[in-house]
């Protein structure tokens, strides 16, 4: 008797499991489809007339392929009041000499380059950061922050800045990106979808966290909401930024579509999982909620997909009636996240029309392969439930707390043809 009663508490437990994981499928097929929708009506909207004046903070390292093509791309913006400040770790680098010639051909003031030296108890990417703040006035009403390996479209700014009008309220805004395959390497595809489905998530103010890649604040705010002093030990900008935005100024994190930004997927699987790992583990330290909420997730979505299977197939063996049940759940599960695929996909031809024929060559990963890059997604995500170390760009780090870091060492870049992707 008692061993029935555990049989029968353990299939309600399971049944309930799979239909909680249903609703959570259906939940993100809608939302990828509302956010492929939505936004790109949202995107097709007139901007305003105001323009409040601009310092765009980009830190770069190295002259790589696709430098000058995207910097032309925010020197030609279709906004009249901004300057370029351009972080970078040393002047040596080779990526100085270029931006020296390119501000020789500017007026005055437009092109400026920072050198920060390097950083010892912060990320690289932030001690640039704010040495490029340094350089900045109270003339300079915004700071917008860009990644150098993204390339804006003309009203990427205009549309960035305004959302800072609209009221106290507002805290922040922010785009996001949107992988490319650059190749038909199989991961680059993965770090699409992946990445899709991270982005479908962005809309509502209480899910929107700030992206580095793309991002601005009052300059203003940034010293009064207490950012400025978040960032003298971070790692994460954009973790730390959200969090202050967020929590500490109780404000408000706008998202705006026409900032969704192509980035170039040049990924192995190498450099896919050391990237994919490091974000990870960077969201576990900084954001630990969000990093379970991740976990919890992909592991409930796998974990129904193989027992709905595994249970219709033993039921169906031991010739019980009701095995087409869990065979429902798993046709079901799949179904929904075919539907997802194509609602990401869509949102990539809607947005980024320019870039529709690498991404659609891709289809496979989007819809039928998508239990596969859950698959990797969980694995990546057990891999970085453990440590504090990462190594970005060639430098070793360890993230003590969201705003204290301590750098471990400045080893050799990476080389081989992952190169790039991985120091991302």
């Amino acid at each position: 008797m008692v061993r029935g009663n555990w049989c029968v508490y353990g299939g309600l437990l399971l049944e309930g499991l799979w239909m909680v994981e249903l609703v959570l499928a259906a939940w993100g097929a809608w939302v990828a489809h509302f956010f492929g929708r939505r936004m790109a009506r949202v995107a097709a909207r007139p901007l305003g007339e105001t323009f409040p004046r601009v310092a765009v903070i980009v830190p770069i390292q190295g002259l790589e392929a696709y430098t000058a093509t995207n910097i032309q791309a925010l020197l030609a913006q279709n906004y009249p009041h901004y300057r370029l400040i351009f972080a970078v770790e040393s002047m040596a680098d080779p990526v100085c000499g270029w931006l020296r010639k390119l501000a020789a051909t500017q007026p005055a003031g437009r092109v400026d380059v920072v050198s920060a030296g390097p950083a010892q108890t912060r990320g690289q990417k932030v001690h640039n950061q704010l040495a490029a703040i340094a350089r900045t006035t109270a003339h300079d009403e915004i700071l917008a922050f860009m990644d150098a390996d993204a390339k804006p479209n003309p009203n990427w700014l205009h549309a960035l800045a305004l959302p800072l009008t609209y009221g106290p309220h507002i805290g922040a805004v922010t785009g996001y990106r949107y992988y490319v395959p650059m190749s038909e390497h199989p991961a680059n595809a993965v770090a699409c979808v992946m990445n899709a489905m991270v982005g479908s998530l962005l809309g509502p103010y209480r899910r929107t966290v700030a992206w580095g890649g793309t991002m601005a604040i009052r300059r203003s705010d940034f010293f009064k909401y207490g950012v400025y002093d978040g960032w003298q030990g971070a790692l994460s900008d954009d973790y730390v930024l959200s969090d202050y935005v967020k929590h500490k100024a109780h404000a408000k994190i706008h998202f705006v579509p026409q900032c969704l930004v192509a980035s170039p997927a040049w990924f192995g699987w190498a450099s896919l999982t050391e990237f994919a790992v490091r974000q990870y583990r960077i969201t576990r330290v900084c954001a630990g909620g969000l990093w379970w909420l991740a976990l919890a997730g992909v592991g409930l979505y796998w974990f129904t997909l193989l027992s709905s299977a595994t249970t219709a197939l033993i039921a169906g063996m031991d010739g019980r009636s009701w095995w087409w049940r869990p065979a429902l759940v798993f046709v079901a599960l799949y179904g929904l996240g075919l539907i997802r695929g194509v609602m990401l996909r869509r949102t990539g031809r809607r947005l980024l029309p320019e870039h529709w024929p690498r991404i659609q060559r891709n289809w496979f990963w989007f819809t039928l392969g998508l239990p596969a890059v859950q698959a990797l997604t969980l694995f990546f995500l057990l891999r970085s439930a453990f440590g504090r170390r990462i190594t970005w760009r060639g430098i070793r780090y360890e993230m003590i707390s969201p705003t204290a870091t301590k750098v471990l060492g400045r080893p050799g870049m990476m080389k081989g043809s992952d190169q790039e992707a991985a120091r991302r």
